[in-house]
Order: structure tokens, then C-alpha cells, then sequence
């Protein structure tokens, strides 16, 4: 019996961390310039009147790795044009990616979806400009740039010309 018991203590003080711990999980809203030229960035946001904001005014620019991933290691500095409260304007470097949104324990499925803990999808545009072309992105056409990827919602730049 006393076997019997210490093996339920025993499984016990394993299981009750368990039971306990949380589960959190963050999907990124990426922009990623796969190509061998820097691209201007663009996009303008607002502030909701409540709940908490998707998309941020201080983007972080991350090196890509050989597979074209972020490089959580080696952050870059941003070069900032104009970093305005809610306008962002910026130089994406080649072979980089900037983070410019998160959504914490949920998950992304389109722009007008309902999302969980009072988050609000607050981009109102992007401007991707590169050499030839300028690329437009609004709440009408957003999902057809970003796709949804391994914990991200990405728009991939892969050539400039």
C-alpha cells in the first residue's frame, strides 16, 4: 500500500506542472525582400479607440538566413525616413525581413476575421516600391499579398526587377 501511494505522489508532482503551464503562441506579420536590392516600405496604421493594436509604428528588421527564414539572431537597424506615430516609411535591405505586426493566441485566417482578447487588425495600407514597380497593398486586397506560413503572415519580395 505504501508502494501504491508514493507511486500517486509520484505522478502527481509530475503531472501538476503540467496542468498548470500555459500554452501562448505568437503569429508574425512579416514582409520579407529575398532579392539582391533594398526596397521602400511604407504603410500607415491606426490607433483603435480600444482594444490592442496588430500592427506597430516601431517595426524590428531581421537578417533572412540561406533559407530565406528570419534570423531571430541578428536584428538590424531600420532605417527610418519617417517614423511618424501611425506612418511608417522605411528602407528594407536586401536579403532582410521586418516584422511589422503580431497576434498573440490566435490564429490569422483573414483581415476581418473576429480575433480573440480585443485584438484589432489596424493597417490601413502599404506601399512596397522598388526599382520598376510600386506594389499597393489595402484591407481589400491584403490577403491576396500575405499567406499564411509556419506561425507567419507573410508577403515575400522576391525579385525587384
Amino acid at each position: 500500500m505504501h508502494t501504491y501511494l508514493l507511486k500517486i505522489r509520484l505522478l502527481l508532482f509530475l503531472f501538476i506542472p503540467f496542468l498548470f503551464s500555459g500554452c501562448s503562441w505568437l503569429e508574425y506579420f512579416v514582409i520579407t525582400n529575398e532579392s539582391t536590392s533594398e526596397i521602400n516600405l511604407e504603410y500607415e496604421i491606426e490607433n483603435p479607440a480600444n482594444g490592442f493594436a496588430i500592427f506597430e509604428s516601431h517595426p524590428s528588421v531581421y537578417q533572412l538566413d540561406v533559407s530565406n527564414n528570419i534570423n531571430w539572431n541578428e536584428k538590424l537597424s531600420a532605417s527610418d525616413g519617417s517614423m511618424m506615430p501611425l506612418f511608417v516609411k522605411t528602407t528594407l535591405p536586401p536579403k532582410s525581413g521586418i516584422v511589422i505586426g503580431s497576434l498573440s493566441n490566435d490564429h490569422y485566417k483573414k483581415h476581418n476575421q473576429y480575433f480573440i482578447n480585443d485584438r484589432k487588425f489596424n493597417l490601413k495600407n502599404i506601399k512596397i516600391i522598388t526599382k520598376n514597380k510600386i506594389i499597393e497593398i489595402s484591407l481589400e486586397n491584403f490577403d491576396t499579398y500575405f499567406k499564411k506560413k509556419d506561425g507567419y503572415i507573410i508577403f515575400r519580395m522576391i525579385k525587384t526587377e
